[in-house]
């Protein structure tokens, strides 16, 4: 069987690293194929989330960047022997974040994930959470509740199948998203 590339987005707090970590495991025995669970930012992260004095412009290009390291040495590598490929954070988060970029992204000419999966959650709830873990150092988890707002919004205009996670349990959402991956593999 073909691997298959699902990208999970969603603001900080709403889930993605523990229902990519399931995911991978149901997918790879699903499918047969090995799979890798991957996230982004790739190998620029600490530069990229530490720096708060970047321009706009700045932010969008080092992530792309990042991601074109990442496309080369991981995605494409994996997907190529069939593997399948679980990325937290592609495309539409670097979308969804710096608000602009659609022209740049598209010209990036990046593979397009067979499912992008957006795990909705109440801003409030994901912000608690992202407290809950660690100290809100980073310079995005820094901005606080007003940016998980607004990207919880840029988000839900965007064309991505789209999990409603508030009031549900991780098995819940993990079950919800498994019938959309059966969906598009059956």
């Amino acid at each position: 069987m073909k691997g298959i590339f699902i990208t999970l987005e969603g603001i900080d707090g709403s889930g993605k690293t523990t229902q990519a970590e399931k995911i991978s495991q149901w997918l790879e025995k699903r499918t047969g194929n090995k799979t890798i669970h991957t996230a982004e930012p790739y190998i620029l992260r600490e530069f990229i989330l530490s720096n708060k004095n970047f321009s706009k412009m700045s932010d969008l290009l080092l992530f792309l960047a990042d991601r074109a390291e990442h496309v080369d040495k991981i995605i494409l590598p994996e997907l190529k022997q069939n593997h399948n490929v679980i990325c937290e954070r592609y495309n539409e988060s670097t979308l969804a974040y710096q608000n602009f970029g659609h022209e740049i992204i598209n010209a990036c000419n990046f593979p397009e994930p067979d499912i992008k999966i957006f795990l909705d959650i109440n801003p409030e709830t994901a912000f608690s959470r992202v407290r809950e873990r660690n100290n809100c150092n980073d310079k995005f988890e820094a901005e606080g509740l007003n940016l998980m707002k607004r990207v919880a919004e840029s988000y839900r205009k965007l064309n991505l199948t789209r999990i409603l996670c508030d009031n549900l349990n991780e098995n819940d959402v993990f079950n919800m998203i498994i019938a959309k991956i059966e969906e598009k593999i059956s």
